[in-house]
């Protein structure tokens, strides 16, 4: 399905997630986008779905996340060296697109008289921490909450609303920007954190990774973790970025192992890379996209991963018709399914079907 949503995302330029510069989408610019990714990528394939344009505004909207990291100086000192093109909404034309998306509900202070200007256009938000559910609170005149933990419905019918919302996915034309052979297995830091120290949060150093990665005797090479993901919010003052590296490893593992239990995005970044994805039973975004076979439980450990990963390696059929579910369920939730809602609730808002809050 070709995407003929024409979408801008905007973002504040104290928030890390994204590039540091204004921008307007171009043929052939995934990976360059991807690169400017300097710490989380976790809304990269939503840009390159839509093919949406970039808008940075001056950090006015707080929120607990980016509260933290405000303040500490270096943080603020390196976003603020390192990002350029900061606009002012109130100076900037949304007339030209039919989806405005925002990384938390940024655009409150400015939504009244934007939305007097341009009333056919929609207004979406997502929350860059779903723990944040304060920002809620400020986005009274949004059309559109994306939630991604999928404590919503499935369909809009309205506006205002909440909807289900799983970050839209690129995987098609995944394997074309990275067409590299499956060859390893990716376990993410915080399955090795829960494997190493039991609970699902738990930090970890290099030292201990490649201790834990030693200890593994499997025929498939285990990926290394970057010092990048061991980091606080993925920041390092000189805007490093290992984006495409993350993304390559994704390409090329074989299996990615997600077991500590997360909201699970990773999951569906690993998916959308075409590796099988062994994830937590107790995990609602793991029990989407993971085949049955694939989800740990109980009291697991690496012994337990490392005999199923065995089991799958002897087994190809089992292992072609997991890899074909997940194919399946990204196809339906990620491919269609976001097209779909935001194209429908498009034609609500041009058409004023809209129902005022009580």
């Amino acid at each position: 399905m070709e995407n003929t949503i024409k979408t801008l995302i905007v973002k504040q330029d104290l928030d890390p997630t994204g590039p540091r510069q204004s921008f307007a989408w171009q043929p052939e610019i995934d990976l360059a986008v991807l690169n400017e990714f300097k710490g989380k990528t976790s809304s990269w394939e939503t840009f390159a779905y839509f093919k949406a344009d970039l808008l940075i505004i001056p950090t006015k909207t707080s929120s607990p996340w980016l509260n933290s990291l405000i303040s500490n100086p270096e943080y603020v000192n390196s976003l603020s060296s390192t990002t350029s093109d900061v606009i002012n909404p109130l100076d900037f034309n949304f007339g030209n697109y039919d989806f405005v998306l925002t990384h938390d509900p940024i655009l409150s202070p400015y939504l009244p008289e934007l939305k007097l200007r341009y009333p056919k256009v929609l207004f979406g938000y997502l929350l860059a921490e779903h723990t944040s559910w304060q920002l809620h609170f400020q986005a009274d005149e949004y059309d559109l909450f994306l939630d991604h933990t999928e404590n919503s419905v499935d369909e809009v019918i309205r506006l205002p609303q909440s909807i289900n919302f799983i970050y839209p996915r690129i995987p098609k034309r995944l394997s074309q920007l990275i067409p590299v052979s499956k060859t390893s297995i990716f376990f993410d830091y915080r399955s090795v954190g829960k494997l190493l120290k039991g609970g699902d949060n738990v930090g970890i150093t290099i030292e201990e990774f490649n201790k834990f990665k030693n200890n593994i005797n499997l025929d498939l090479d285990i990926e290394n973790l970057s010092e990048l993901s061991l980091t606080p919010f993925m920041f390092t003052s000189n805007a490093q970025s290992d984006a495409i590296e993350y993304y390559t490893k994704l390409r090329r593992s074989k299996y990615f192992i997600t077991v500590a239990n997360r909201i699970g995005q990773a999951a569906f970044d690993a998916a959308s890379s075409g590796a099988v994805v062994i994830g937590n039973k107790s995990s609602k975004l793991h029990n989407i996209i993971c085949h049955k076979s694939c989800l740990m439980e109980g009291d697991f450990n690496l012994n337990d991963i490392i005999n199923k990963i065995k089991y799958l390696e002897s087994n190809p059929k089992i292992f072609s018709d997991i890899i074909s579910h997940q194919q399946q369920v990204l196809q339906k939730t990620c491919v269609d399914q976001p097209y779909k809602l935001i194209q429908k609730a498009i034609k609500i808002k041009q058409n004023g079907l809209l129902t005022k809050r009580s």
